[in-house]
């Protein structure tokens, strides 16, 4: 088996507390609380990066997030729910709608991850992802 290619050098690497799923190494994460990530499901649209260890309950483990940065955003109507994609509305950023594969009817652009929930007014993380088109 060869070794996989690696070079984390500007990657984002958060830490977070794993939460009762646990995390697997090089496997794709979901946020479980505001403080803690677990392995996401098949599929995940919700998934925030990727574990650098395999960890149990509790056990802290490093993230290789899936952006570059964190920044402050002002939430707008519709409020924001901390692991979910984000949008720009007419007062700030809100949730994106659920994505529904529709082959291109109705896209959006999505911003980034919120890494915190709020409301509107309220200033909250944002992991950005770059901007990206999908069906809503």
């Amino acid at each position: 088996m060869t070794a996989p290619v690696q070079f984390a050098g500007k990657a984002l690497v958060l830490q977070y507390t794993t939460a009762a799923g646990g995390c697997t190494i090089g496997e794709g994460v979901v946020f479980a609380s505001d403080t803690t990530v677990q392995d996401a499901g098949a599929a995940s649209d919700l998934a925030v990066g990727i574990a650098a260890s395999t960890t149990v309950a509790d056990a802290l483990v490093d993230v290789y997030m899936f952006g570059y940065s964190v920044i402050p955003v002002t939430v707008g109507t519709g409020g924001a729910t901390r692991g979910t994609k984000a949008v720009l509305v007419g007062d700030g950023f809100t949730n994106a709608a659920a994505h529904d594969s529709d082959g291109g009817v109705g896209n959006t652009s999505v911003y980034g991850v919120f890494m915190q929930s709020g409301v509107a007014t309220d200033r909250v993380g944002l992991l950005l992802t770059g901007t990206d088109s999908r069906g809503v």
